[in-house]
């Protein structure tokens, strides 16, 4: 029997996705190489659409005693003056946002998708997939053995290194940046007042997010090289260097936990959908987390997918994709941009950056359409992102 959409790739944007359309009354097929896990150490800061989004699809209840609301957002650069704060008074709202750690969605999501009636194949890989002008066949590996499975559309969310991409023929560009990022918990002695962090320096930048029980989350950004001598570091020796580079904005950093390095890289595909098959998340454009975009802008991606109901057509997936290109390409440049401007070592444009940092903090209007573009709520935006402001539920 055919399916009205197999979803390949069970990580976050996957599983909500199908969890999404399952809502539609499709039928729904869910392909994942790997079983649910709980050791995921990324840490999200997700705006305040992406929490709606979750609430409506019944997620939220599941972590929001693990989420800390963001009330600003503090940009500087080390060695210049000025800082642009944005804030989410700015904007009428309780938060801009809210910070957990990625294996508490992954844990409440997938609650939500067993219950969801989505078929799933887990663990199976996709081995082929050819096209039709009415229909998807894929051949999936299951430790039951090779299956044959069909379906109206084809939804690629497999990461990165997609699948999907390469069996459609998809081509994709990789920039390399050079750099690595340090993901780690810092406990603080005092409150961090649910102000998220972003401090650039001459190699990178450092962004301190706040987490749960006086907590934030640590990112930092820098060559790799550096990274390399910061690994080799004890925990005291990388505590005395991550206080020194960003200050104390936090007062004194009392302890990290466990240290985790990911390489920076952006990936984008020449094409998100060909014929029945579409691309979204990290297999469509992998970004650079400066501006903290990417999974922000993978759910925005889902909604607006969705948008037109249970009418999935080949049609309507390319018009999802026009639909979605603007806010694509203003995420993919804005954490391009900023990570090729911030580690610039011209003093001149360094100078810039500074000056229109200070520019946009004093200018409320441009900073309240700055913020509203950031957040995805400028323009159409997709039913599913919709609703009352993300709650304070968490605090």
């Amino acid at each position: 029997m055919r399916d009205d959409l197999i979803i390949v790739g069970g990580g976050l944007v996957g599983a909500l996705l199908a969890v999404a359309a399952s809502r539609l009354g499709l039928r729904i097929a869910l392909i994942d190489a790997r079983l649910p896990r709980s050791d995921d150490p990324r840490l999200f800061g997700l705006n305040s659409t992406s929490c709606q989004m979750l609430d409506n699809l019944g997620v939220w209840r599941g972590i929001a005693q693990h989420a800390s609301p963001i009330r600003q957002v503090h940009v500087s650069h080390k060695g210049y003056f000025g800082a642009l704060r944005l804030n989410a008074e700015d904007v009428a709202m309780p938060a801009l946002g809210h910070v957990m750690p990625a294996h508490y969605i992954e844990a409440a999501l997938n609650q939500v998708l067993l219950a969801s009636g989505v078929t799933l194949y887990r663990p199976a890989t996709l081995i082929a997939m050819t096209q039709q002008p009415d229909q998807v066949n894929l051949s999936v590996e299951t430790p039951e053995g090779k299956q044959k499975l069909a379906a109206t559309v084809v939804i690629g969310a497999d990461g990165t290194a997609s699948t999907v991409r390469t069996l459609a023929g998809i081509e994709a560009k990789v920039h390399d940046y050079g750099q690595s990022a340090i993901v780690t918990r810092v406990r603080l002695r005092r409150s961090h007042r649910q102000i998220a962090y972003e401090r650039f320096n001459k190699t990178g930048a450092i962004a301190m997010l706040p987490l749960a029980d006086q907590a934030c989350a640590s990112i930092w950004t820098a060559d790799n090289a550096m990274i390399s001598a910061l690994m080799a570091k004890e925990e005291a020796g990388f505590l005395e260097a991550l206080q020194a580079e960003f200050g104390y904005r936090l007062g004194h950093l009392e302890s990290i936990s466990e240290r985790h390095v990911f390489p920076l890289r952006m990936t984008q595909a020449s094409q998100y959908c060909v014929g029945r098959v579409l691309l979204l998340g990290n297999a469509a454009h992998t970004i650079h987390p400066v501006a903290a975009q990417g999974f922000n802008l993978a759910l925005y991606e889902v909604a607006a997918s969705l948008a037109a109901g249970h009418a999935l057509t080949a049609a309507l997936l390319e018009n999802s994709c026009q639909q979605t290109r603007r806010q694509q390409q203003s995420s993919i440049q804005v954490s391009h941009g900023l990570a090729q401007l911030f580690s610039s070592h011209s003093r001149s444009l360094s100078v810039l950056a500074q000056l229109g940092m200070i520019g946009l903090d004093v200018t409320t209007p441009v900073k309240k359409k700055f913020i509203e573009r950031m957040l995805g709520k400028a323009g159409c935006v997709p039913t599913l992102l919709l609703g009352s402001n993300c709650h304070d539920k968490a605090h």
